[in-house]
């Protein structure tokens, strides 16, 4: 106990040294707004009784539960932004996603400064699309905690999927700016998507430059590597990392696309249709593997089933850059399909 110097006895510290002492000892970026309340709750009116088992059963995968006691301990005490947090992460879990964001920004009224917060918006927005609220959470969150540099590869990964290669390069260029003045080694994310940003700017040998520096590749990079080579019209070399892929996963259908793209480019076609026919039993949605369906059966002068799979493709993909040559095959047919 601290001591007087004049009479020894135990130093009396008066309440407001008390909150300015709280207020000093406070991380920055940590606390809530609000103090807790001074007074004794009952056990049935502590809202913290109240958290805690709602984080058991969210934990437990229990939501509706873990709902009903957030909801009770905020009747209890609406100021605490962790409270809040907890509901938005049960309102995600039950997939009410306007919940749930909603819920986030009434956390982070309370704390401005509640970087997880940012990160949850940030996450949530990406998951639904929703590219450029995305980056704005992930912009407030990075500049929040400049260190966390993998915020920025966040980022680049939102502006890839917005299909803005240029700026997604740029954000590139900052996170590995920002990591030398950190002192913090480039990750293989980056390389990945260094790689990814280059393929879709068409610079394929580039794009093999920094896969090739990635320690651990991951599907995405093995993905890369054999979109990269196809590209290249190296089908013999592509194809070894779409059997990588397909080995790991059989059940996904593109791997069987990209497999009969190998053995249409050997004029192969019955080993292609076998791998067409079977990748969109696994996902009816790959417009391209019919669109190579209709190629083999017009070699095989088949116009029928050719006319289908062309008018599948179309159902799936209206856009796509093979559609005006995919509309000019169907006109073609018409006359000869019964």
């Amino acid at each position: 106990m601290l001591k007087n110097k004049n009479n020894g006895s135990g130093l009396q510290l008066k309440s407001t040294d008390i909150l300015i002492l709280l207020i000093l000892l406070i991380a920055p970026g940590c606390a809530p707004y609000s103090l807790p309340e001074k007074k004794t709750y009952s056990e049935k009116d502590d809202p913290y009784i109240y958290y805690a088992q709602s984080l058991e059963a969210y934990e437990s995968r229990d939501y509706q539960s873990a709902l009903e006691n957030i909801n009770n301990a905020l009747k209890l005490n609406k100021n605490l932004a962790q409270f809040y947090q907890l509901k938005g992460d049960i309102h995600k879990s039950l997939s009410e996603n306007e919940m749930a964001i909603e819920t986030y920004k009434m956390a982070i009224q309370k704390r401005s400064n509640f970087i997880e917060v940012h990160m949850s918006l940030a996450e949530l927005y990406e998951k639904l699309k929703n590219y450029e609220e995305a980056i704005r959470y992930y912009k407030r969150a990075s500049g929040l905690e400049p260190e966390r540099i993998e915020i920025l590869l966040n980022i680049v990964d939102c502006y890839i999927q917005w299909n803005e290669m240029v700026v997604a390069d740029h954000y590139l260029n900052t996170y590995k700016k920002t990591a030398t003045e950190f002192k913090k080694p480039v990750t293989d994310r980056y390389n990945v998507l260094r790689g990814e940003v280059l393929f879709l700017l068409n610079d394929y040998a580039q794009s093999l430059e920094f896969l090739n520096n990635v320690s651990e590749p991951d599907s995405l990079t093995l993905y890369l590597y054999g979109k990269n080579y196809y590209a290249l019209k190296q089908f013999d070399k592509g194809v070894t990392y779409f059997n990588k892929l397909l080995n790991d996963d059989k059940t996904n259908g593109a791997w069987y696309h990209y497999r009969g793209i190998y053995f249409y480019e050997q004029k192969d076609y019955e080993d292609a249709k076998g791998q067409f026919l079977y990748a969109v039993e696994l996902d009816s949605t790959l417009f391209e593997s019919h669109y190579y369906l209709g190629k083999i059966y017009l070699e095989e002068n088949d116009p029928n089933a050719a006319l289908d799979e062309f008018k599948n493709y179309l159902r799936y993909e209206d856009e796509a850059d093979k559609s005006e040559e995919v509309n000019a095959l169907i006109q073609s047919i018409m006359p000869k399909s019964k």
